[in-house]
């Protein structure tokens, strides 16, 4: 399958391929055919590529299917950007990328510490990312996502995650399970209310919920020595005079 994708156009030069793969990233996304350009580099350079770290791919370009099949085999991949937006329409609008699944397999890049899947074409979250048992940092911004996995708390080590602008109805109970979560930005969404177990969100310092239509009213205990947390509601004060919000900390409201 991957040799037939590459019969059209030429090869890269030697020395464009010393310039993609510096040491064990692979920035791919700023390169035109950079995804021709991973599969001519991962059948000329395997053992190199394997080694891979980082890598950026651009997921406006036509091979980017094909080249999915190869990330799972990458083992020692620490950090993955699937990005589109790299091209524009006629009006000058960021176009988005083709992406709406992944490989099954995708989950054995137990490496995987940040993920970034932004301005692609997803409605649902596929459900190997919930097996990307080291994820740190995961990003789905400008997709169309409707709702988030029942299991999304299995994602224990999560630090940060964005979901900006999609179109989020409602969230999974189990988010209040991300104990190690810090940031958490659901803003631009469709967002009416919030499960109650979202204030079991320990650790969480910054909550961005701009651009929904909350109406909420989630308590949780403080502890004796509450954190500083920002909470970005991004509607009225006046609406929300009957919110209660407690999330293990101090509150400051931004308009």
């Amino acid at each position: 399958m991957v040799g037939a994708a590459l019969k059209e156009g030429s090869s890269v030069t030697a020395a464009l391929e010393d310039c993609c793969l510096a040491g064990n990233r692979l920035n791919l996304d700023v390169y035109p055919n950079g995804c021709r350009q991973f599969l001519e580099l991962s059948e000329k350079r395997w053992d190199e590529v394997a080694e891979v770290e980082f890598l950026r791919l651009n997921c406006n370009e036509a091979l980017i299917d094909t080249t999915l099949s190869s990330l799972p085999l990458l083992k020692s991949l620490k950090s993955l950007v699937l990005k589109g937006g790299h091209a524009k329409d006629e009006f000058g609008a960021c176009q988005q990328g083709s992406l709406t699944t992944l490989p099954q397999d995708f989950g054995d890049l137990i490496c995987l510490t940040h993920l970034d899947l932004s301005f692609n074409s997803f409605s649902r979250l596929p459900s190997c990312i919930m097996d990307l048992a080291s994820l740190r940092e995961l990003l789905v911004c400008h997709n169309s996502l409707v709702g988030l996995p029942e299991d999304f708390g299995r994602l224990s080590k999560l630090t940060f995650f964005s979901a900006m602008k999609n179109q989020l109805r409602d969230l999974p109970r189990s988010i209040g399970e991300l104990a190690a979560l810090q940031r958490l930005d659901l803003s631009e969404n469709a967002l009416e209310s919030l499960p109650e177990e979202i204030g079991n969100l320990c650790n969480c310092m910054e909550l961005d919920l701009s651009g929904n239509q909350l109406m909420v009213s989630v308590t949780a205990p403080l502890t004796s020595s509450p954190p500083r947390i920002a909470v970005n509601w991004g509607v009225s004060l006046r609406r929300l005079a009957r919110c209660r919000y407690s999330l293990y900390g101090a509150l400051q409201l931004h308009e």
